[in-house]
């Protein structure tokens, strides 16, 4: 059975977490193509060491001293929001770095392949490779790809990485592209069809009694780059006051966005539930008339295609791998980032009527569907892709 360590700087730290859950699915997928697993990641706090989740085994280190100060991996946006609002999170990023490397040193005597995401594991593992003579695959997922477009440091880390790597996957053809701008040969490069857990998101009936109050959905983290600021200001308009506004996550921002909610809309138009577990999700997006994803930067997120496994149709901005998922006018609307305007007018459009609304994320499903945009496809595309880099070594 072939061995595959797997490293993430993000990662579920039990059932209900929510964090990194799609590299949880991901791994779990690949599980059951017949892989032998085991992940390593910087503990987000709930604890350290070595633990079974879906019985793989999951080691979580501490980099900082005392545990209660590590700052770089916990909270809602990960390392890259941790280091723009931190000073300590960003001090925390050699010693993290040190650690990571010496714990997949001597993890990776036991797999045959290291399999990396983001762009700070895949340096990991790209040096784990080089001294171990194993294989390396790594997935750049939105942030670290375009930092390294952006940004002459991540540009060079990137580079070198990439020559490192046996295979580079990326979730959306627009990061494909700057990979390939960076100097990935074309060979080496694939955009593999990241799924969505089609058991757990499905269409449901909606309650037509009252067809006056609709309602919209957020899911995702409190923080700027995630556009819920934008959002609110865009419902605050008196001709959508019939538009109301559920928004699961949490994040650093939240008190900020709650007091411009509070100004700006009516008392009980915005409804603050928190992190919910995936299950809870699935059932508020059967209960939801369309979600709205107002980034500014995104990979090419789950929570879309979660949304349209469960028919629902997405307003959503023109970047990274959205409009990829989104046609416009056909499974949902999207508009420019920032647009606040825009933004009204295309909840205007999407609150107006229910038979397109409906057709639209009944089109969004079969997109899905026919896309093969589900779990067991990812993993069978993966599993190719192991192999190969198993065949070159």
């Amino acid at each position: 059975m072939t061995r595959i360590l797997v490293l993430t700087t993000t990662y579920p730290s039990g059932e209900s977490d929510w964090t990194g859950a799609f590299i949880r699915s991901l791994v779990r997928a690949i599980r059951d193509r017949g892989f032998d697993l085991e992940v390593l990641a910087p503990s987000d706090g709930t604890y350290y060491g070595r633990r079974l989740l879906d019985g793989i085994p999951v080691s979580r280190f501490g980099y900082f001293w005392p545990h209660s100060l590590e700052r770089l991996t916990r909270g809602a946006g990960g390392i890259p929001e941790n280091i723009a609002k931190s000073f300590l999170a960003r001090i925390q990023i050699i010693p993290m770095m040190a650690v990571f490397i010496l714990k997949t040193i001597f993890a990776v005597r036991r797999s045959d392949l290291i399999y990396a995401n983001w762009i700070g594991a895949s340096l990991v593992g790209a040096i784990a490779s080089l001294l171990s003579g194993k294989p390396l695959v790594v997935s750049f997922r939105g942030d670290d790809g375009y930092l390294a477009r952006d940004r002459p440091l991540w540009k060079m880390v990137t580079r070198w990485v990439i020559r490192r790597s046996s295979h580079i996957t990326a979730v959306s053809h627009e990061l494909l592209d700057i990979l390939k701008d960076l100097g990935a040969e074309p060979s080496r490069l694939s955009v593999p069809r990241f799924g969505v857990d089609t058991a757990l998101f499905f269409p449901g009936s909606k309650n037509p009694v009252d067809r006056d109050q609709l309602q919209m959905i957020f899911v995702g983290s409190l923080i700027p780059k995630k556009g819920l600021q934008d959002l609110i200001e865009a419902l605050a308009a008196p001709d959508l006051r019939h538009v109301s506004l559920t928004v699961v996550g949490d994040g650093y921002f939240a008190p900020e966005l709650k007091s411009l909610a509070q100004k700006k809309l009516r008392p009980g138009q915005v409804i603050w539930l928190g992190i919910a577990a995936p299950v809870e999700v699935a059932k508020l997006m059967r209960a939801a008339d369309f979600l709205v994803l107002p980034s500014y930067t995104e990979g090419s997120p789950n929570v879309i295609k979660e949304a349209m496994a469960t028919a629902l149709p997405v307003i959503g901005t023109r970047v990274g791998g959205i409009p990829e998922l989104v046609s416009h006018g056909e499974t949902g609307l999207l508009y420019s980032v920032g647009d606040t305007e825009s933004l009204r007018e295309c909840i205007r459009i999407m609150a107006k009527d229910i038979e397109s609304r409906q057709k639209m994320g009944w089109l969004a499903k079969e997109k899905l569907d026919s896309a093969g945009l589900n779990w067991e496809s990812t993993a069978l595309d993966f599993e190719l892709i192991f192999l190969r880099a198993l065949e070159k070594t």
